[in-house]
């Protein structure tokens, strides 16, 4: 055979060929995209739920806490609720009830300030629990450069409070604790998108779970003990919740990814 009798591919058959590949590539491609896009609505899916679940367990954790009868809901509406929650803590290691009576105590947690309303275990016998109260009072300085033994500690002066305080009943190793404040809502932070977020007096929101939706991504509704609808803080008793995520993602069948919780919380009394 020689090299002029070899012959090769036609334009046909090259144009077939190319068609061919074509399609095969496009069906594989189209494959890939269509499971990229489900690999990636279920993965929006899946952190939706957790998000919005995340979200419940704070709010949950907190408002089992709070006891709205003794105070402690300072604001409320339908998207931020303001309450005071029990995080400060101490312990007395050193009782003077001199003008002003001054408690030094070992911190445990949260740092105490001035103008602190504190709760004071008061033990007057030993010997039994029938006559253990808490003392309310204020703390009016706070001097923290000094120690009990090795420990950091603080001072907390009780001035105009002598009254408060007597030998036989604030003891060494008795609790103080005190509250904190914080608003607990739907707040838009700095990527433009809303989260539940925390807020603290004076500072600003830091985002806690989220993003959630912008228009409804979290409602309160207060409840009495009738479960009637309520607008005094004291007669709350449970507190409807109702969290929404948010997401750019689409599914396959073009709605936004989303997910919503509901539940109904008991405060402490």
């Amino acid at each position: 055979m020689t090299i002029r009798d070899r012959r090769g591919f036609t334009l046909v058959e090259l144009v077939v060929v190319t068609v061919l590949g074509a399609l095969v590539v496009a069906a594989s491609l189209q494959i890939l995209i269509t499971n990229q896009r489900t690999y990636t609505a279920q993965t929006a899916q899946i952190q939706g739920q957790q998000n919005t679940r995340a979200a419940l367990d704070i709010l949950t954790a907190e408002i089992r806490e709070i006891s709205p009868e003794g105070g402690d809901i300072l604001a409320m509406s339908s998207r931020r609720m303001t309450v005071r929650v029990m995080r400060k803590m101490a312990v007395s290691c050193l009782v003077t009830t001199d003008d002003p009576p001054v408690i030094r105590a070992i911190v445990v947690g949260d740092a105490f300030q001035p103008k602190d309303s504190v709760f004071i275990f008061a033990d007057n016998n030993e010997n039994t629990g029938a006559d253990d109260n808490w003392i309310s009072a204020q703390v009016t300085d706070v001097d923290p450069t000094v120690v009990c033994g090795t420990e950091r500690a603080v001072d907390l002066s009780f001035s105009g409070q002598s009254g408060t305080f007597t030998a036989d009943s604030v003891r060494v190793g008795g609790p103080i604790r005190s509250y904190l404040r914080y608003t607990y809502g739907l707040f838009k932070m700095g990527d433009g998108r809303y989260y539940l977020g925390r807020q603290e007096p004076g500072r600003d929101a830091v985002p806690v779970v989220g993003p959630l939706k912008a228009e409804n991504g979290l409602e309160f509704v207060y409840l009495d003990d009738e479960a009637n609808k309520t607008t005094n803080p004291a007669e709350v008793r449970q507190i409807a919740i109702r969290i929404r995520t948010d997401s750019p993602v689409i599914n396959s069948v073009g709605e936004q990814v989303s997910d919503s919780i509901s539940a109904w919380v008991f405060t402490r009394n």
